[in-house]
């Protein structure tokens, strides 16, 4: 369980890596292009911009100046004393640097007012040289700064206008001016092309990509071992049937095999019960046993664990394996010369294990001396134990007719 919570954590954390990279060099990805303007106030029809503005972004950039109603203008880039000397006075817009990445940051300058001629003491000013408020002054026509050889760049035209700068060592400044009478303020444009980086689009993919593989790796191989896991109670079952098998064969051919076999119907049915069949008395044929019908089984069988599975599988096997070996030494032919087993003669009955003789008391001979008595003793073992004198009792009907008695007292 805690195999599968961790791929499917980073499996989502491969897909959420894989996703920013992808984000950040598509949707989150800064424009190229920066197009900042000035704002249409309308305070001057000059515009001057100060030393620095031009590659503030880039070192190419797009000067564009536009009027409404298709108004003249020019647009010219000079140094900046030139441009300075050029406007004078004159009221203008000076443009101060980026507001935001739309917009141009301005400030306006206004021309110095206009200083009236006071007359000299005793002096009185001619009745034709009185002001008056009510006189109004004519608006001033723009002048016109094209033609001058002091710019390095310049255009003229109606509405709109624009030309292209590449950054050069010096202090240069734009002026844009609106021509003809009544004027009208020109909006500048300035627009650059840059290079957008994406820092984090390759090392998101390829860390998303890291992690989700990683994930998959570990769901594969948590999900192989839940079927494995699974597996051992068939494995054991077909053992069990097999192992049941052989024993039940082992039991046919050998005693022995049926008994160290008979564990194995411990967690099965029980063993059908063996009853002898009868016997033919006048034959003295001992005919097969037949099979009793077992007996019901009352209760539940108790549920083993894998562990206990296991181990009855193993013993299983090792009594089956015992079994074969004793099933296969049974009929295999013994050479019992190699074994220094004394051989059996087929057809030959042992002879009853002899009584152990009894040795008469030797009869107390007055007249006897020490020799006498001691060789009447020895002739007392002598007949005790069948020598000398002693005759051979004769076969009974169970013996063998061409069995010759031993002397020694035993067959060979």
């Amino acid at each position: 369980m805690l195999q599968r919570i961790l791929a499917a954590g980073l499996i989502v954390l491969g897909l959420v890596g894989i996703g920013t990279g992808v984000a950040s060099a598509t949707v989150w990805r800064e424009s190229e292009t920066v197009v900042a303007s000035t704002p249409a106030d309308g305070s001057s029809p000059v515009v001057v911009s100060e030393p620095g503005v031009l590659d503030m972004v880039a070192g190419d950039v797009t000067v564009t100046a536009k009027t409404s109603d298709e108004a003249p203008v020019t647009l010219v880039i000079g140094r900046e004393v030139d441009v300075e000397g050029w406007v004078g006075t004159d009221a203008h817009t000076v443009v101060t640097g980026l507001t935001d990445w739309d917009t141009l940051s301005t400030r306006s300058v206004a021309a110095p007012p206009a200083q009236e001629e006071t007359p000299a003491e005793g002096e009185t000013p001619a009745e034709g040289d009185a002001t008056t408020d009510e006189a109004a002054p004519a608006p001033a026509a723009g002048v016109d700064p094209a033609g001058s050889d002091m710019w390095f760049a310049e255009s003229a035209g109606a509405g709109e206008v624009s030309l292209r700068w590449s950054d050069r060592p010096g202090r240069w400044s734009l002026l844009a001016a609106g021509t003809g009478e009544d004027p009208a303020t020109p909006v500048v444009t300035l627009t650059w092309t840059r290079d957008v980086s994406t820092p984090w689009q390759w090392p998101g993919i390829a860390g998303g990509t890291l992690l989700l593989l990683a994930g998959l790796a570990i769901a594969v191989i948590s999900f192989m071992g839940g079927k494995k896991r699974g597996k051992p109670s068939k494995r054991n079952a077909k053992s069990t049937s097999g192992t049941s098998g052989t024993s039940g064969k082992a039991s046919k051919g050998d005693p022995k095999g049926r008994a160290e076999g008979a564990p194995a119907t411990k967690q099965g049915a029980a063993a059908p019960a063996v009853t002898p069949a009868p016997t033919d008395p006048a034959s003295g044929d001992t005919r097969g046993t037949t099979p009793r019908e077992p007996s019901p089984q009352t209760g539940s069988t108790a549920t083993l664990t894998r562990r206990e599975l296991r181990e009855r599988a193993e013993r299983q096997r090792a009594e089956a394996e015992t079994a074969a070996q004793e099933e296969a030494r049974a009929q295999r032919p013994r050479n019992r010369w190699l074994t220094g087993q004394i051989p059996v003669v087929p057809g030959r009955q042992k002879n009853a294990t002899a009584a152990q003789p009894v040795v008469p008391a030797p009869t107390a001979d007055p007249q006897a001396g020490t020799d006498g008595g001691s060789a009447a003793r020895a002739d007392a073992w002598r007949q005790a134990w069948g020598f000398g004198q002693t005759k051979a009792a004769p076969p009974t009907s169970g013996d063998d007719q061409t069995q010759t008695p031993d002397t020694t007292g035993g067959d060979r």
